[in-house]
């Protein structure tokens, strides 16, 4: 694993911040053919509150609130899944102005949650950015997440400091196959300086420490990238969102 550093220049992996998002109905139901009563999923990795636990089998996105620009889609599929035979599909291409993300809103007080869901990213983007697995944010602010570098395929975290950098910690060496279901779970519990963050990539777990955030609360998780031309695309099946106040 590699070692948590501070960077004051974001540009290295491709981080770029959009002045405006568009939310809506950019992207039009799929005509997606799911199997409907299959049970959800369920997480024990972490406690809390269930936000959500949805497999997409009832060919909706919700509670995920879509957000898409340009050429960006968000829309439940088939017949490519990880259980069942429905999964959203989330895909943003190199066009200016491309943006694809799904978040889920956390109640307000929320100190910790997490994200239990199995992402298949078939398609990487360009060297020099990246492809998100699952992001966690305090208001407009994105506070930590993980990522599969375009460049090598490896895992990656980025984590924010309270400076207004980012720290970063190479969490997989080898590359991480395209076109492949990967389990991925992940905690946060923001506390500013005591706060922590925990990491499963399949059943291994590649990161457990204490971090130091800017923020003491969290707001939103979300799959798929909220700036421009960040290029992938991907699957994300069966998920499960938890929150605590604690």
């Amino acid at each position: 694993m590699g070692t948590l550093k501070k960077i004051g220049t974001l540009g290295s992996l491709g981080l770029l911040v959009s002045g405006s998002l568009i939310v809506g109905s950019a992207n039009a139901a799929t005509a997606a053919v799911c199997r409907t009563g299959l049970a959800a999923p369920t997480s024990t990795t972490f406690s809390g509150t269930v936000v959500t636990a949805t497999n997409f089998e009832g060919n909706t996105l919700s509670p995920f609130v879509r957000t898409t620009s340009g050429t960006g889609t968000v829309a439940v599929t088939s017949p490519k899944a990880h259980s069942g035979t429905c999964s959203v599909r989330i895909r943003a291409t190199d066009t200016s102005g491309s943006i694809a993300k799904m978040g889920v809103a956390l109640a307000t007080g929320t100190k910790r949650a997490s994200a239990d869901a199995w992402v298949n990213i078939t398609t990487g983007g360009l060297a020099g950015n990246n492809v998100p697995y699952v992001r966690f944010f305090s208001g407009s602010n994105r506070v930590a997440d993980v990522f599969r570098n375009n460049a090598n395929g490896q895992l990656w975290l980025r984590i924010a400091n309270p400076d207004g950098t980012a720290g970063y910690t190479r969490l997989r060496a080898a590359s991480v196959p395209l076109n492949t279901w990967q389990h991925v779970r992940m905690q946060v519990r923001a506390d500013r300086a005591r706060s922590s963050v925990q990491i499963w990539f399949g059943t291994v777990q590649v990161f457990n420490r204490t971090v130091n955030l800017p923020t003491a609360t969290l707001s939103r998780v979300q799959f798929g990238a909220e700036h421009p031309r960040q290029m992938g695309d991907s699957y994300v099946d069966d998920v499960v969102v938890k929150r605590a106040a604690s």
